[in-house]
């Protein structure tokens, strides 16, 4: 099954749009070389190169190290060379310490010499502007044409630390003597953090598989590297710093590769673009922004985001000692500790971060009576007293009573709170590590004031050492819900139904009389109504309705009507009708608008307001959100996204998701969830359709009563067909 997941995995490499070979296929030879050039080293005092061969035999890389120079015999104790051409050997990789208006020239000569990865330490590039842009536009059709797997530029290099190899001149090495091997690969667009969190990890008593800085990303992207960790066996957890990426269907592919072995995703995502100029016209322009847009795709693959280097350590560290089989399978959350005060507050962020307190069942608790200090507190969170270690008759049972805590089923993780404790650490942690060898349930310790041997010994177990209950409290929170979404069934080969969009020319507004009629023709609950024209007769198509009726003017330029004044609900006369009609009028004329005429729909039952819509997201695609809608929409910012399409399934969990339904509906009605999740996973199948570039398109209010959901208003914004 796994190799089934690892081929599957392999379609991250699909072709890049540009002709030429994908240069992610030697991405092998990139990360895991066996012989390495340094092209352009010197014995110049600072000269990268040179930095980057001291690391290298510093670190002890076992192949070939060949400095590439044109005039120099050697470079330090290594014999130098004047070209590729004139290498020993052909070199796996080409370590390019070269300017910016060298690196074209170095990288033919690299690939003439049959050499077809390199890292490119220079910047100069797309980080300067139009003229940078355009230099690294050459260097990326250059590499792709000739399958040439180049890391950077603006890049520090990488660490293989299992190789060891450290094609790195990160000064963060400096006060290092080996590299510390582990299994936590990081790959990071900026080469500060790269080298920040491996010096964090080493410092913690974790090693790296991997450590990339991607630079720029002319060629090899995040992307590549991620669905390389994916296939890597030594890579157990993936870390990723992100500020952008150029492929949204590539990205997404690695992550779904990731998500389908269960290989965790702990990703750092900073920078934030506009958000889409769609907001005005639209309330789903507005839910357009990029931030909640990434949130969106994370979920919906598993991916843990964190918003600090020191969330990413901490997640990482937890997950690199923790098999798959021994991740929280649940939230319920044993707390043990010595002490009341912090069991007290351990309990309250356990609850804010989506954690429960379990509940021991009567008969262990008995058994538990048994093997601790009469004094001991066993209503969880565990107050088992320093009785438990400072008297050897406790001592004695404080493994058993840790594996009765444990063994219960609604315990799904054991999270220890300890403090100064220095005298009993040792029989502390021989506890700590019976009962992470003895049970399958996941294992946290908090302990603010470790003596100097739990920092050397716990990592060495797989244990990361949290300094703070309520760091380690926010990573438990993130791993469940990693293992919750994991979980989640994944949707495939959605039908999409047949739409007939009308050709668009330039950007504008379907209103709803427009709008309407092509979703109701593609199986939504719409209600029905009758366009009058602004001399038509509009108390005759009240009548054809039906009294009481919905009225609502049209007029140019204004989508939100109810805030312009031309909704008129539960018109149940002739002349309350005629009456309306003139207010509107009167209204659009002082707005500057053109009245053109009044949409009659029939009344919906009351019921609760949603608010339905998508938009096409220039990376991931057609996006689809969902919130409480009516008069509500601006108020609770209430919103979930998810890429479209969706299953009903998943648009169930979606709809679950909103405060809305969660606090208000949910707990006062029994009104039947399917209806608005058929309604939501239909719609998402409409928007997929939808052939417009940029567009907003929303319905709301959605009303779901006991009778099912209408939909009584649609609106579609074009900004670029």
């Amino acid at each position: 099954m796994a190799e089934a997941v690892r081929a599957a995995a392999g379609d991250a490499r699909t072709m890049r749009p540009d002709t030429g070979l994908d240069p992610a296929a030697n991405l092998g030879r990139l990360l895991s070389p066996r012989s390495i050039a340094v092209v352009g080293a010197s014995n110049t005092t600072g000269n990268l190169g040179r930095a980057v061969m001291e690391n290298l035999v510093r670190f002890g890389y076992p192949g070939p190290v060949w400095p590439v120079h044109s005039t120099a015999p050697a470079v330090g104790t290594h014999p130098a060379f004047a070209s590729m051409q004139a290498l020993p050997g052909t070199a796996d990789l080409a370590i390019l310490a070269v300017g910016a208006a060298s690196l074209g020239d170095a990288i033919r000569q690299c690939i003439a010499a049959g050499t077809h990865a390199g890292i490119a330490l220079a910047g100069g590039f797309a980080e300067l502007g139009t003229t940078g842009r355009e230099r690294q536009e050459e260097l990326k059709a250059l590499c792709t044409a000739a399958g040439f797997a180049l890391c950077g530029p603006n890049c520090i290099g990488l660490i293989n630390a299992h190789a060891p190899m450290a094609a790195t001149f990160a000064s963060s090495l400096l006060a290092s003597d080996r590299l510390l091997a582990g299994n936590i690969s990081i790959v990071s667009q900026s080469g500060g953090i790269a080298t920040f969190m491996q010096a964090l990890a080493a410092q913690s008593g974790f090693g790296l598989r991997y450590m990339v800085s991607s630079g720029n990303e002319a060629v090899i992207t995040v992307a590549d590297f991620i669905a390389e960790f994916v296939r890597d066996d030594h890579t157990k957890v993936i870390c990723a710093y992100i500020e952008g990426i150029t492929s949204g269907d590539r990205f997404v592919t690695a992550l779904a590769a990731a998500r389908d072995l269960r290989k965790p995703i702990v990703l750092l995502k900073a920078g934030a673009t506009p958000e889409s100029s769609l907001a005005a016209a639209a309330h789903t322009g507005a839910f357009a922004g990029a931030d909640r847009v990434w949130n969106a795709v994370l979920r919906e693959h598993a991916v843990i985001r964190v918003h600090s280097l020191e969330e990413m350590l901490d997640t990482a560290l937890f997950l690199s000692g923790h098999p798959q089989s021994a991740l929280p399978r649940g939230r319920g959350l044993a707390l043990v500790g010595f002490g009341g005060g912090g069991g007290v507050l351990g309990a309250d962020q356990a609850v804010a971060n989506g954690l429960t307190l379990a509940h021991l069942d009567d008969e262990r608790t008995l058994r538990l009576r048994g093997c601790t200090p009469p004094i001991a507190s066993l209503a969880n969170p565990f107050d088992l007293t320093p009785d438990s270690y400072n008297r050897p008759e406790y001592l004695a049972q404080f493994p058993g009573a840790l594996a009765e805590i444990a063994g219960d089923d609604s315990v799904h993780t054991v999270l220890f709170q300890l403090g100064a404790i220095a005298h009993k650490a040792p029989a502390v942690m021989d506890a700590i590590v019976a009962l992470r060898e003895r049970s399958d349930k996941a294992i946290a310790v908090a302990w603010p004031l470790p003596p100097q041997t739990v920092l050397e010994r716990l990592p060495r177990e797989g244990i990361h050492v949290f300094t703070d209950p309520a760091r380690a409290m926010a990573v438990l929170g993130r791993v469940v819900a990693h293992v919750e979404e994991c979980s989640a069934p994944v949707a495939t080969d959605i039908p999409q139904p047949m739409v007939a969009w009308p050709p668009i020319a330039q950007p504008g507004v379907l209103a709803e009389p427009e709008c309407t009629p092509l979703l109701a023709a593609a199986g939504l609950p719409m209600a029905d109504g009758i366009v009058v024209p602004a001399r038509g007769d509009v108390a005759a198509a009240c009548e054809r309705i039906g009294y009481p009726v919905v009225l609502k003017g049209i007029a140019t330029g204004i989508t939100h009507r109810a805030a312009q004044g031309l909704v008129a609900l539960a018109v149940r006369s002739a002349e309350d009708a005629n009456a309306t009609v003139a207010r509107f009028a009167e209204r659009a004329m002082v707005a500057g608008a053109q009245f053109q005429g009044t949409f009659v729909q029939r009344m919906a039952e009351p019921g609760l307001e949603l608010i339905v819509g998508a938009f096409r997201d220039p990376l991931f695609g057609v996006m689809v959100s969902c919130g409480a809608g009516g008069n509500l929409t601006e108020l609770l910012d209430d919103v979930v996204l998810a890429r479209a399409p969706l299953d009903d399934a998943a648009a169930r969990r979606m709809l679950e998701r909103l405060r809305v339904i969660r606090h208000g509906a949910g707990p006062r009605i029994d009104w039947d969830i399917g209806a608005p999740a058929r309604f939501l996973s239909r719609f998402s199948h409409v928007a997929a359709t939808i052939p417009w570039r940029e567009f907003a398109l929303e319905t709301n209010p959605v009303i779901w009563n006991r009778g099912g959901v209408i939909a009584v208003d649609s609106l579609a914004v074009i900004a670029t067909p």
